[in-house]
């Protein structure tokens, strides 16, 4: 072989190794990028109410039931995992908690007898918090309250609503949540319709796979799956006024409704910089169990899309 040759094969061979450095370099710099986006993300704070009666006549909407919902569900979710149960807790949205642990999020409940606030020294204090989920309140929440809440979205922060069907009143007080959550949008000291959105009261039950057909839609195709049905098994639908809140979006319909402003089973809007999801149903959180005489429905199981409906609408919420 001459020395041309031999100089054009050890050029050939530099060219090559150095391609292969290239290579493993960016398999390296990737695999570096995952970890480190996996290891800095930082957990979310998830409050769950449970100061309106959420345990009133049947209901059990809470984490942890036990003998009265506490602060921190138990045992500790430090020792939740991959393969844990959601009856390592004893309530009826006792999957959905589980879910978001498993997820590294951290889940509270507000327990019954404390005041919502914002803006305070409490160690529950709404601007500790993420994201602040009311499934089915039976009480009304008092104009202070109405004043935090509002508050905590126009500063930043994540609001679920999840109503129930008109005349579902658990405690007897005169009030159901449909009215407490339209009482809230329309007397209060902040902003008249601040998410432009209200529910109307009626009582429906339906299966519907009318939804938003845009495919980004974050709620809709999120990083927890893809939503295609909704059930109601008794729920108030609701309607969105854009004039109010121009944000205010339909994102699930009555089956056989047209997608406009009305017969929506599921809603979005923001307002300031926080968000909202208001669902007007309870069942599809319902997991079924809870504390023993309690009338609970396995909503969360029932269809594949209540679960990933309720975790992509809470992680949209926390803005991730």
């Amino acid at each position: 072989m001459n020395l041309i040759s031999k100089l054009m094969i050890a050029s050939f061979a530099i060219i090559a190794f150095s391609c292969d450095n290239e290579k493993s370099a960016e398999s390296t710099t990737s695999k570096t990028t995952s970890t480190t986006t996996a290891l800095t993300a930082t957990p979310k704070k998830f409050l769950f109410d449970a100061t309106k009666a959420e345990t009133a006549g049947n209901a059990d909407w809470v984490l942890d039931a036990d003998s009265s919902p506490q602060r921190f569900p138990t045992p500790a979710q430090s020792n939740i995992t991959a393969t844990t149960s959601e009856t390592f807790w004893r309530g009826g949205l006792s999957s959905w908690g589980v879910a978001l642990a498993k997820l590294g999020h951290k889940v509270e409940t507000l327990p019954s007898g404390t005041a919502i606030t914002y803006g305070g020294t409490g160690a529950q204090d709404l601007k500790n918090y993420d994201v602040f989920v009311v499934d089915e309140p039976n009480t009304r929440f008092t104009a202070a309250e109405k004043t935090a809440i509002l508050n905590f979205v126009k500063n930043g922060g994540g609001l679920f609503m999840i109503s129930d069907h008109t005349v579902s009143d658990r405690n007897n007080d005169g009030w159901d949540s449909p009215a407490i959550w339209n009482d809230l949008m329309t007397t209060n000291s902040v902003q008249a319709n601040p998410f432009g959105i209200s529910i109307t009261l009626n009582n429906i039950s339906e299966t519907t796979s009318n939804r938003l057909s845009i495919t980004t839609n974050p709620i809709l195709n999120g990083s927890q799956g893809t939503v295609t049905q909704l059930k109601y098994s008794n729920g108030a639908t609701m309607s969105i006024n854009t004039t109010a809140n121009p944000t205010a979006q339909g994102l699930i319909w009555r089956g056989s409704s047209s997608q406009g402003t009305s017969n929506i089973m599921c809603a979005t809007a923001t307002f300031g910089t926080g968000r909202v999801v208001v669902i007007g149903d309870s069942s599809p959180a319902d997991d079924g169990t809870g504390a023993s005489g309690d009338t609970l429905y396995p909503g969360w199981t029932e269809l594949a899309s209540h679960a990933r409906l309720h975790m992509n609408a809470s992680l949209w919420l926390a803005k991730l």
